[in-house]
């Protein structure tokens, strides 16, 4: 248990780390994001409500995530306050079993602040704020969460710079810490390496001015809670912790001066639902690894 805690901190540390190399734009910009996954089959056996058990279940995610981003720059560009406001919804559909899941909603706010305190040293501060739920309950204190990071980089020429840090997350019941060791590098030219080790590593190739193509690890998670009149007094509290990890080539295509197309496809290593009441986890679901595909446009305001 204490190992999948570490990797659902990666994860929310892979959806920082997004958001921090984003901060250098120049301006707002709109995009949204669509996931085509297939249906994928459930490990365990499902019981069902008559007391039988089903051994091959499926189940199948639709997921749009629509994102607004606007920079904020003070001291004549030696600081960045980039910030970002995030919704999902999640859609579900199942295949030999059913559910009391059919839709939950995301909305977030991130923050990442770059303060650059020298020529060669800067420092880059992330925060999280999220609210998850199948509203179909009052919001409470309970359906936030708050996830953090800070990292000290250290600038030693035009291709290099490295740092270390630390992240924090309340995303999923007890806060997790983790160290972190990122690194920026450039060949000058064509390639170009972003890791924020062991979160996630980018390996990026400029082909051509409209498209950069590249392999890019990323993760999602979250905690949705559920409104407990949906399952009487068998659980008081019952909330789910979702946390999906996916690896694959991607490609940016600069369709106009303002418009970005992104399209990404590849392995869905890890796809995860944990079902709790409060803090006491009930039922655990694993889906076999498949394929993805996530397509997604940008306009730069």
């Amino acid at each position: 248990m204490r190992n999948y805690n570490l990797i659902k901190t990666l994860i929310v540390v892979l959806a920082l780390i997004i958001v921090g190399n984003l901060s250098v734009q120049a301006g707002p910009s709109v995009s949204i994001n669509y996931d085509f996954l297939p249906y994928q089959d459930i490990k365990d056996s499902i019981e069902m409500t008559d007391g039988s058990f089903v051994d091959d279940a499926q189940v199948q995610l639709s997921k749009l995530r629509a994102t607004f981003a606007f920079p904020l720059v003070f001291s004549q560009g030696r600081t960045i306050m980039f910030n970002e406001l995030t919704y999902q919804r999640i859609d579900f559909n199942y295949r030999k079993t059913t559910s009391l899941i059919d839709r939950l909603h995301s909305v977030g706010y991130t923050m990442t602040l770059f303060h650059a305190m020298s020529e060669k040293g800067s420092v880059l501060l992330m925060g999280k704020s999220s609210l998850a739920s199948d509203i179909e309950v009052d919001i409470a204190v309970e359906d936030f969460s708050f996830q953090t990071a800070a990292i000290f980089n250290r600038r030693f020429n035009q291709k290099l710079t490295m740092g270390l840090g630390i992240a924090f997350s309340t995303q999923f019941g007890n806060g997790e810490l983790l160290p972190l060791l990122s690194i920026d590098w450039n060949s000058g030219a064509k390639w170009s390496v972003k890791a924020l080790l062991p979160a996630s590593l980018e390996i990026w190739y400029d082909f051509n001015k409209r498209i950069n193509i590249g392999l890019l690890a990323t993760g999602d998670g979250e905690n949705f809670r559920f409104d407990p009149g949906s399952y009487g007094d068998i659980y008081p509290e019952p909330n789910l912790r979702y946390t999906m990890f996916t690896i694959g080539p991607t490609a940016k295509i600069n369709l106009s001066e303002k418009l970005i197309l992104n399209v990404e496809a590849g392995i869905i290593g890890l796809h995860r639902f944990e079902f709790y009441s409060g803090d006491e986890e009930y039922i655990s679901n694993d889906l076999e690894p498949s394929q993805y595909v996530r397509l997604g446009i940008q306009a730069d305001l």
